[in-house]
């Protein structure tokens, strides 16, 4: 029986329209919050909290083995169907080794580590871990909303934890990481008695593991991959950047990444038909879709610049933040286009060649890490600019070999042609 053909509709549905919404909140309360942290917190602690929600992230990947794509994809088939025991499984081998790994990026970095935030940060793992394979499994079964709310949810709970304190008479500078992870740890576990409430719907159902170990070993390395590509900037630049910069860098990239966010929030409602699409039979309609996401990009970006040169005077690392902001910009800009087709083949491309491209994508940044540290110290935002132009001339290519065309130069060739006809 042959794969019906990806079908997407011209004007967005009821369910889009709910995730776009949520997404809304969202960005709305984790605005929320990191401007009520950057406003009231020392620019040092709010550093080191970023550093360790980075870490949290980054030991995400090992602690569920990379496997939150692969919940998605086999949830309802086609393959192994996922089974209870997978989630147990792999909860039991990633942990220990996430765990390990946080310990000793935790050692790397210029942050202090009491015994406190460690136990804080082993527990909230542990339940992060619970939630991003749940929730995947819901995703592949076409149930996206507790995933589109849950980061909503926790920055909410971390707003009114910080307004609470500071309600109890305490200054803002007198909040400490501890307590910071300890109001985030709440909220995680508030998420997961949401996932758990949510019933059978969303839950494996009773059985032994089916996932071969193998694939979930080639999906950490892929999912490893793709953090450094989109999630690793932050720890990079702690390396060797003060923790004020860091805090900067953070409330930025919130912002910047903010409108390629509202577009996959839409997509997640996407992902049974998007798995049981054809790539090589992707209809031009998939390609309409991309093109108004990049129009609804370019709608929010111009509402964030207006937020952030507003909001700037305010906060302690506000203009540097604003800097910042106008230059990583054009890149976020152009996933608000890409991210439709990188979900897409995601879903639908064998791991071993995700990985490849992926390694390729690394490749190119960490050199373009090199060349801006050397030619523009202090600036390591500027690997941006760099980064935008190779993910284009990379998307670009990969779109030849799979689909056939250049979605972008076609765009751009169909619009100068259309110029050139109009004029008298």
């Amino acid at each position: 029986m042959p794969i019906r053909p990806l079908r997407l509709p011209s004007a967005l549905p009821l369910q889009g329209l709910g995730a776009l919404a949520s997404r809304f909140y969202v960005y709305l309360s984790g605005f929320l919050a990191v401007f009520l942290l950057a406003a009231n917190v020392a620019p040092a602690r709010f550093g080191a909290y970023s550093i360790y929600q980075s870490v949290l992230e980054a030991a995400l990947v090992v602690g569920t083995l990379g496997s939150a794509l692969l919940f998605s994809r086999h949830a309802a088939g086609p393959g192994p169907r996922i089974r209870r025991g997978d989630l147990v499984r792999t909860l039991a081998i990633g942990l220990p080794i996430a765990l390990l790994l946080a310990l000793g990026m935790l050692a790397l970095q210029r942050v202090p580590a009491s015994a406190m935030a460690l136990v804080l940060m082993a527990a909230t793992l542990a339940v992060f871990s619970f939630n991003s394979l749940r929730l995947a499994y819901s995703r592949g079964l076409g149930h996206a909303g507790l995933l589109n709310l849950e980061s909503g949810l926790r920055s909410s709970i971390l707003v009114l934890g910080v307004v609470g304190f500071a309600a109890l008479g305490h200054a803002g500078d007198a909040l400490d990481v501890p307590q910071l992870l300890a109001i985030n740890l709440f909220a995680f576990v508030l998420v997961a008695a949401a996932i758990v409430r949510t019933g059978r719907a969303g839950r494996p159902p009773r059985g032994a593991a089916t996932l071969a170990l193998s694939a979930q070993g080639g999906a950490t390395v892929y999912s490893l991959l793709l953090f450094l590509l989109r999630k690793s900037d932050l720890l990079v630049v702690a390396f060797f950047m003060p923790l004020g910069y860091v805090g900067a860098f953070k409330l930025a990239f919130l912002l910047a990444e903010a409108p390629s966010q509202f577009v996959q929030a839409f997509l997640y409602t996407r992902t049974p038909a998007m798995r049981t699409a054809s790539a090589g039979q992707l209809e031009a309609s998939a390609f309409r879709l991309a093109r108004q996401s990049f129009l609804l990009g370019c709608g929010l970006f111009a509402g964030l610049a207006a937020l952030i040169v507003l909001a700037a005077p305010l906060l302690k690392v506000g203009h540097e933040a604003l800097e910042i902001f106008l230059c990583i910009a054009p890149y976020f800009l152009l996933r608000t286009y890409t991210v439709h087709h990188e979900m897409l083949l995601a879903l639908r491309v064998p791991v071993a060649s995700l990985a490849r491209w992926a390694l390729l994508e690394v490749g190119l940044r960490l050199l373009s890490y090199a060349v801006v540290i050397r030619a523009f110290p202090g600036q390591p935002h500027y690997v941006f600019l760099l980064a935008c132009a190779s993910d284009f001339v990379l998307y670009e290519l990969r779109m030849r070999l799979e689909f056939g065309s250049y979605p972008i130069v076609r765009i751009a060739r169909g619009l100068a042609h259309g110029a050139l006809r109009s004029r008298p």
